[in-house]
């Protein structure tokens, strides 16, 4: 037996962990951070408290609010021309994906030169960054503790995947009481988004035993609280399991890669603009349904972290259940189609062949060809 396992962030996960912020920052010896985030960050009242945090331990704050979803590239630059000239020594990321990845983004061209599009794939980078905090503020794409960027490259048109050394942050700094404040749709996108980071981590080619410990693990506690985080955003023990469960999903995904959902994913974000999570959770259920005879023994482990009883079913059977579990979710907790969310068959040829030159698509359980997409994509509309 071989494999390679590793999480680049140190985690500190806790109900109030965040106010942690300047005591980290000065104990790597930081005088100057560079606050990565959005404006519905700021609107939500959350970077004062951080601000004040760097303050109180004599760390000098320069914001930086300008985070797009889907994050381009042009904004990356702009931003990581701010921080050098700032000469900032800590990065600070708060957010869900997007502020995550841009500041990761962002710390790399403080070390090695511009464009960010270069660094497209894995092991591309070449020089460690700054130290880099990263606060999660959704349960969803788990960029707190992965070695993955994604960043769009406008000129291309596609979502760039920087991966392997010198990504991921130095720590994670995960707080479920940041996650209170997240609107039901966000809580329920984000959360299938991490769902699907599970199951596709447990079905890829790249799965290994620590891995498959912590999607399985990973599936429950997000299966057994969205609905409840959903629903009551107040209520800190689904939110709490909810940000473990995002957690543990990228435990496992940065380790074992990702499958087909991701790499459908990926150009719907680019073409049709959809919310990463959104994108993921209409794909989940139609490309499981597609994987499942590459995979039958692992979608019954599937079902059974699901909560589903599997007595006296086969493979199948178990499998076919899980599929309509996560159709359930998605009509019970209001994920839109394809076509509601303005996406025309005519972007499908387009969509298909994207999604096959996606890293992804390398470790799906099954190797789809464009017809296999294109039919997926039926489904989903």
């Amino acid at each position: 037996m071989q494999f390679m396992f590793g999480i680049p962030s140190f985690v500190h996960f806790g109900e109030g962990v965040s106010a942690k912020l300047g005591e980290m920052a000065a104990g790597m010896g930081a005088k100057k951070a560079f606050v990565v985030y959005d404006k519905g960050v700021k609107a939500a009242g959350i970077v004062e408290g951080l601000i004040a945090s760097l303050t109180a331990a004599d760390i000098e704050a320069i914001e930086y609010d300008g985070v797009l979803p889907n994050p381009p590239d042009t904004q990356v630059e702009d931003a990581a021309f701010i921080a050098r000239s700032a000469e900032v020594d800590v990065i600070v990321a708060v957010g869900g994906g997007s502020s995550i990845d841009s500041a990761k983004a962002i710390n790399i061209l403080l070390t090695n030169p511009s464009p960010i599009n270069q660094y497209d794939g894995i092991n591309t980078v070449k020089v460690p960054g700054k130290p880099l905090i990263a606060i999660p503020t959704t349960a969803g794409t788990a960029s707190e503790v992965t070695a993955f960027s994604i960043v769009t490259d406008t000129a291309r048109k596609k979502k760039m995947v920087i991966g392997g050394q010198f990504v991921g942050a130095t720590i994670a700094l995960a707080d479920p009481l940041l996650t209170v404040g997240m609107p039901p749709k966000i809580t329920a996108s984000t959360g299938l988004d991490a769902l699907t980071h599970a199951i596709e981590a447990y079905v890829s080619k790249g799965a290994m035993i620590p891995t498959d410990v912590l999607a399985l693990k990973a599936i429950e506690l997000i299966c057994t609280n969205i609905v409840t985080a959903t629903r009551d955003g107040a209520n800190i023990q689904a939110r709490s399991a909810m940000l473990l469960g995002s957690m543990m999903a990228g435990f496992a995904f940065t380790n074992a890669v990702l499958g087909l959902v991701h790499s459908i994913a990926h150009p719907l974000s680019v073409h049709g603009n959809l919310p990463h999570g959104v994108a993921n959770a209409i794909g989940l259920p139609f490309v499981m349904e597609y994987n499942m005879p590459a995979a039958p023994s692992r979608f019954r482990d599937i079902a059974v972290a699901m909560g589903i009883d599997v007595t006296g079913m086969d493979d199948a059977a178990a499998a076919r259940a899980a599929v309509e579990l996560v159709k359930h979710l998605n009509v019970e907790l209001e994920i839109p189609t394809l076509k509601e969310c303005g996406i025309t068959r005519d972007m499908f040829d387009r969509l298909a062949e994207d999604a096959l030159k996606e890293i992804s698509t390398l470790f799906n359980p099954r190797d789809p060809s464009k017809e296999d997409i294109l039919a997926i994509l039926e489904k989903a509309y």
